[in-house]
């Protein structure tokens, strides 16, 4: 005997269960505007739509309204890192709440077409984009004339991007380094020791921007910056940790990185302070250098370390990505492009308050 095959409920099926007209049915699922419905139709209409299990048609409403409803994610990151998980769920979380699905997107081009998520949108199968690129870089040049070309929704987030006719969400780097820097210092340390990575993007040059600008109100207090093994090269080797493991890549990597502060720390005395670039980096540095009265602080810090430091700075991931969707919402509605930019301001202390 062949698959039994179901026959697809129909709106005009549901529209004879219910006694009304086809276009009754389509301005109560479509909650159309300006149609006067008694309330008992209405509800005779969702009735039947429950009991056939009714399923509008995603292409016919597409074709009616001009809209899909869904909206693009390109996330060029690996999502087992905390940050990034927690940043789409904050998108998923702003389109879900304005009735929008999410479609994860990919930024790869077939042969001399256009690339995937820019395709989805020819298709209609998105309204918009939300565009997290690897290495924090946007969209490829080809890929912005098509958007410019084509008019597409775009948010680019932490890209670092110039304001153009796309919006833009990024962080306060350099305001959120002073922030914690500035608390750092109000516990007297003699030397402060920063960890950064070694990597030329606009983040980390404001995150060391921010560093200098704190010390300098501080002459009394010796800044050494240290430069650690991790570059956009061996980023991956770095960051697999969080979903299979330390590979002998990551081993090696790890190795170089703990040969390298160790020789930087040489120096450090009990209430010293110690301020990594990123999270969990605090943690390593006491696997091989017990603490002995280190004060310790991270720029970033997304909930994943499990002996939190001293002082960390949160970042807001769950909110970056509330305000993602909601800028693409207001491009899709046709409001004007934007920048935002979001401050860093939530800075978990574990010590008491300085005595005055």
């Amino acid at each position: 005997m062949g698959a039994f095959k179901s026959k697809r409920v129909t709106l005009r099926d549901v529209a004879k269960a219910a006694g009304v007209a086809p276009a009754t049915v389509s301005y109560v699922i479509n909650n159309t505007p300006g149609q006067k419905l008694r309330p008992e139709t209405r509800e005779r209409v969702m009735q039947a739509v429950t009991d056939l299990g009714y399923i509008p048609d995603a292409n016919a409403r597409t074709m009616r309204g001009g809209k899909s409803f869904c909206a693009g994610v390109v996330i060029n990151k690996d999502l087992a890192v905390p940050r990034f998980a927690q940043t789409l769920q904050g998108i998923q979380k702003g389109l879900d709440a304005a009735g929008y699905s999410l479609l994860l997107c990919t930024a790869r081009r077939q042969a001399d077409g256009p690339a995937d998520y820019i395709r989805a949108y020819m298709e209609r199968r998105i309204d918009g984009v939300i565009f997290l690129g690897k290495d924090n870089e946007g969209p490829d040049r080809t890929s912005l004339a098509a958007i410019r070309s084509k008019h597409i929704p775009l948010v680019v987030y932490d890209c670092q991007m110039k304001p153009g006719m796309y919006s833009s969400v990024d962080l306060d780097y350099e305001g959120g380094a002073r922030f914690l820097v500035e608390r750092v210092l109000e516990e007297h340390p003699r030397q402060l020791l920063y960890l950064r990575p070694d990597i030329a993007k606009a983040q980390e040059e404001e995150r060391e921007r921010g560093v200098r600008e704190a010390m300098a109100e501080h002459p009394e207090c010796q800044l050494s910056i240290c430069t650690v093994p991790v570059t956009l090269e061996n980023l991956e080797s770095w960051d697999i940790r969080y979903s299979v493991g330390i590979t002998d890549q990551g081993r090696d990597l790890t190795d170089r990185f703990v040969q390298t502060v160790r020789t930087a720390a040489q120096g450090l005395e009990p209430g010293d302070a110690v301020v990594s670039s990123w999270s969990t980096w605090t943690d390593l540095f006491r696997s091989f250098c017990p603490s002995q009265g280190l004060i310790f602080g991270e720029l970033a810090n997304n909930g994943e370390t499990r002996f939190s430091p001293g002082l960390y700075l949160r970042l807001p991931n769950v909110e970056v990505g509330h305000t993602c969707a909601d800028a693409l919402l207001r491009l899709i509605e046709g409001k004007p492009a934007e920048t935002r930019t979001l401050k860093l301001t939530d800075i978990i202390d574990a010590y008491p308050a300085p005595q005055t």
